[in-house]
């Protein structure tokens, strides 16, 4: 069993220059409050560009807080990668 666990740390630990990342996608989730829910909202977005801006994200928030009448309380960009180990 310290052997198996060696070799996972050993394997974990391997550095990025070892690794081969693929973009596979990108998305938006915003946690909203509003008066008119007793908790938190998820609004989430899919298909963004895998170099989104944190201006962009920003901007968007906002937009949402205009036309929802709800304020953002959290986001998060999601990025799923594809790990190649070499």
């Amino acid at each position: 069993l310290k052997a198996s666990r060696h070799l996972l740390i050993q394997y974990l630990r391997k550095e990025d220059s070892e690794m081969q990342k693929t973009w596979l996608k990108t998305g938006i989730n915003f946690t909203m409050e509003g008066a008119g829910h007793d908790k938190k909202v998820r609004r989430s977005f899919a298909n963004v560009d895998k170099d989104v801006s944190a201006v962009q994200v920003e901007e968007l928030a906002r937009a949402l807080e205009m036309l929802l009448e709800d304020e953002v309380t959290e986001a998060q960009v999601v990025t799923t990668e594809q790990v190649t180990l070499n």
